[in-house]
């Protein structure tokens, strides 16, 4: 299915954008077939004919942004700026960053 999708968006890209290298992004499972058939057959799929990146799955971003949304209201940031353990533009990456860190410890 991965290789038929590669296939895929080859001939698209090509067809629209002649000689321009098509990019494709998956999540971990499908970013790992991916790189297979890129390793397998490089010569039709290689990295020099088609990239593929790894993107986060879009369930992952859209419990971040839920716990991001329920953090933007509660004061946590704020909190943050006035026992200055943060400074106002790095309370918002901070609070990203936790959030990240609980969500990968709950996953676990």
């Amino acid at each position: 299915m991965i290789h038929h999708s590669m296939d895929v968006a080859k001939n698209a890209v090509e067809h629209m954008n002649p000689g321009q290298t098509p990019v494709i992004t998956f999540d971990q499972p499908l970013f790992a077939l991916a790189k297979q058939i890129q390793w397998k057959w490089p010569d039709s799929y290689g990295e020099d004919h088609i990239v593929v990146m790894f993107v986060v799955s879009t369930s992952r971003m859209a419990a971040l942004k839920t716990l991001g949304d329920w953090l933007k209201g509660s004061g946590w940031c704020k909190h943050w700026c006035k026992l200055r353990l943060r400074h106002q533009g790095q309370q918002t990456h901070s609070c990203e960053h936790l959030m990240s860190c609980a969500l990968e410890e709950h996953i676990k």
